[in-house]
């Protein structure tokens, strides 16, 4: 039998504001405006057919049928909570990380130990592939390490934090610093060729900014090598093929151990940022919150191990 129910977003709006007595405190509870919890009441009480609030000075006060609801609203949500978080193979303990697949090989895997260690030993750590652009799925992932434009708005429903912009610097490998007789913090760029130079498409924001390391070039970065994907320049670039412009945060690592050296080139920052993205129903949980803060501390510029160095 087709069960007869009204919008069930609608009912938790209600259980939450009738819990508060206030829509302020239940829209911040749900991460909504206040606006959309007013219009999912008044959908409600369309539904039911009855009022459900009547204003009392600055708050709210439940009317009979409000306080016949409530309690039993309540109790089948917490039924709801109880029964989703026992199902799957993990029992609703796993945590689901997202992360593009630039800063998620470069960095975040790198750096599982530390994370293993902040972590309960019975919480499973899954991580997804994510796309920038991707209407991230709440049921697959519970926080993202995503890049996108400054510019770009957060995705409905998600608690969004800036952490840094993308501010790319020249690396090269050792050998090829040896082969050609270059010092990294001295490399007159007269002496470079078009193929020593690994660009990420012609089309992208890196290539004309690396147009500004020549004054007046000698030749034409059409010419130069090009990847369509930052990993493979910059695997080019650790296999001693030449010059990359990459990010800090993506490079560190290589640079610790020895892979690659920052170059005396000018840096340049991104209109792209990262960002951390957490999905609202676990971000008071501490295993999320410890698993954010693990992120942020990776991301964050002032605790790269690159030093910043002076333009040409």
């Amino acid at each position: 039998m087709r069960r007869k129910l009204p919008p069930l977003r609608a009912l938790v709006a209600f259980e939450a504001t009738a819990r508060h007595q206030s829509v302020k405190i239940a829209a911040e509870e749900l991460h909504v405006t206040q606006s959309a919890i007013s219009h999912q009441l008044r959908q409600l009480e369309e539904s039911l057919g009855v009022v459900l609030f009547v204003r009392k000075g600055r708050g709210l006060s439940l009317t009979k049928s409000a306080i016949r609801l409530l309690p039993r609203l309540t109790e089948a949500l917490d039924g709801i909570a109880d029964i989703t978080g026992e199902v799957g193979p993990d029992k609703g303990k796993a945590i689901r990380i997202g992360a593009l697949a630039t800063p998620a090989l470069t960095v975040l895997l790198y750096e599982l130990g530390n994370l293993r260690g902040r972590l309960p030993t019975d919480i499973p750590v899954q991580f997804r592939k994510i796309e920038f652009d991707d209407d991230l799925d709440p049921l697959e992932i519970d926080l993202a390490l995503q890049i996108a434009p400054k510019d770009l708005p957060g995705l409905d429903g998600w608690v969004t934090e800036l952490l840094t912009p993308e501010i790319y610097t020249a690396f090269a490998a050792p050998q090829w610093l040896a082969e050609r007789g270059f010092d990294a913090g001295n490399i007159d760029v007269k002496t470079l060729r078009s193929r020593d130079i690994l660009l990420i498409d012609s089309d992208s924001e890196q290539f004309s900014q690396i147009a500004q390391w020549f004054d007046s070039p000698h030749f034409s970065l059409d010419d130069c090598w090009t990847f369509s994907h930052h990993i493979w320049a910059l695997e080019a670039a650790r296999a001693g093929q030449g010059i990359v412009a990459s990010t800090d945060v993506v490079a560190r690592n290589f640079v610790d151990r020895g892979e690659l050296v920052p170059l005396n080139f000018p840096d340049f920052v991104s209109h792209w940022w990262y960002r951390l993205l957490i999905r609202p129903a676990r971000e008071k949980d501490p295993v999320v919150i410890e698993a954010a803060n693990w992120i942020r501390e990776l991301i964050n510029p002032h605790t790269a191990s690159l030093s910043r160095k002076k333009p040409l």
